[in-house]
């Protein structure tokens, strides 16, 4: 098999806005609603209504940058355009292994985790393995079959996964009590940054969907459009479960940390409907990483096409035109990191990366504007000059000073390692180039 040398682009603002809905629903949606009533009690609408604009501020500066550059690697390719290949490489290290590997490995860990509630052999090392790496290698055999293949894999999950949090919204909304809504209380500045930042950890994930770039139909409009339709989907659908979810059970909701979506369906539809809603948390999950092996592989193929990795990753499979090589590497990796555990670690350092890689993105709007970076196309101009990538850039280094120390330590660990093996590749080059030259002064 061999590199055929393109991709094709046949991704539209719809599809692109599904992928981008599912890479933020994933199972913390189902739990959310509980531990942000937990944290700001009867306040919850004005952390939701903060970090809504947040997160708008964010993917506004994606949905610019992504319709002045192009090429597939996403958060990545923006990066490395705006501020040179070794901050790009760090910010393509960032992506696919401290956010998307990180996160699919520890987000399989918790699928398999709840299969063995019902197949306790499960838990057992051996079986374990063994369905992580049937999971993985399912997903990577869709995804080398065709971008169109693995498109539709995540639209239908991603449907899927939304019927039953849509039925939830139909049929809780009538029963809302209204009382439960109104504030009794306001949190202090401290606690009402706590709530903001949880629901910040609920919102990311949708960086990895503008990985598949190199494969978006006239990027400069479906790039700003596809965005902000799943940003618009995402957060009505986050406000309307948490309004349904405190409106339905009231004083009870902060109890309900774990599974307070499933006790609200529970209490409006009986035990099927709290079944319903814990099938939908299994089948989010599969998702979530089905999508992420969909976009997150374009950054080991973006970098390697750019000379910054082996190869043999940006090989193009010759019929379905798809980053094979890339995707069975992330898909390894990831199911490696699944079979070895470590939730909470994957996690906090999944976490910690995406935040990084924002900051990066949003100056990279101001950047690509001085340099007058842009295709063919007009591209898309947020409003208000500097503003909106100064606060986006503010709002995502203040998240991070709320990180614990060990978060903090393991993003700066994976900084480090990815310049320093930057360096290492850069040094190779030199070396091979001084010895070629040598041999070609001597023959």
């Amino acid at each position: 098999m061999t590199d055929s040398g393109a991709l094709r682009r046949v991704l539209g603002p719809g599809t692109l806005a599904l992928i981008f809905a599912n890479s933020i629903i994933g199972a913390g949606i189902f739990a959310v609603p509980g531990l942000v009533a937990a944290t700001l009690g009867s306040a919850t609408a004005l952390g939701y209504a903060i970090c809504a604009v947040l997160v708008i501020l964010i993917f506004l500066c994606f949905a610019e940058v992504g319709s002045r550059v192009h090429e597939s690697g996403g958060a990545y390719a923006y990066v490395e355009a705006a501020f040179g290949p070794f901050v790009g490489f760090i910010a393509a290290n960032l992506m696919w292994f401290g956010f998307a590997a990180c996160a699919d490995a520890a987000l399989a860990d918790v699928l398999v985790s709840a299969l063995a509630t019902a197949a306790p052999i499960l838990a057992q090392p051996v079986p374990r393995a063994a369905v992580l790496i049937a999971l993985f290698g399912f997903m990577a055999g869709v995804n080398i079959m065709g971008v169109k293949i693995g498109a539709r894999l995540v639209v239908v999950l991603t449907v899927l996964k939304l019927l039953p949090l849509l039925l939830l919204l139909v049929v809780g909304l009538p029963h809302v009590d209204l009382s439960h809504l109104i504030p009794t209380s306001m949190p202090s500045a401290s606690t009402l940054g706590s709530g903001v930042l949880l629901l910040m950890f609920a919102f990311v994930g949708g960086e990895a969907s503008l990985s598949t770039s190199g494969e978006l139909r006239d990027p400069s409009r479906t790039v700003p459009l596809g965005l902000l339709m799943g940003v618009a989907t995402v957060v009505g659908l986050y406000f309307g479960l948490q309004l349904v979810a405190e409106g339905v059970l009231g004083a009870e909701l902060p109890q309900q940390t774990v599974t307070p979506l499933a006790a609200t369906a529970e209490k409006l539809l009986g035990p099927w409907g709290r079944t319903l809603l814990l099938g939908a948390v299994s089948l989010s999950i599969f998702a979530n990483v089905n999508g992420d092996l969909l976009v997150s592989p374009r950054c080991l193929y973006a970098a390697a096409k750019g000379g910054l990795l082996p190869a043999p990753l940006a090989r193009v499979h010759p019929r379905f035109q798809t980053p094979y090589v890339a995707i069975l590497v992330f898909a390894a990796i990831a199911c490696a990191l699944a079979v070895l555990g470590a939730f909470k670690s994957l996690a906090i350092l999944g976490t910690a990366s995406v935040l990084l890689v924002d900051v990066g993105v949003c100056l990279a709007v101001l950047r690509l504007r001085q340099r007058g970076v842009q295709t063919a196309d007009a591209p898309f101009v947020i409003p208000g000059g500097p503003l909106v990538p100064v606060l986006g850039a503010t709002v995502c280094v203040w998240v991070l000073t709320n990180l614990s120390r060990e978060e903090l330590l393991g993003l700066s660990a994976l900084v480090f390692f990815s310049g320093g093996l930057y360096l290492r590749i850069m040094r190779a080059r030199q070396m091979t180039a001084r010895r070629t030259a040598a041999r070609s002064s001597t023959s």
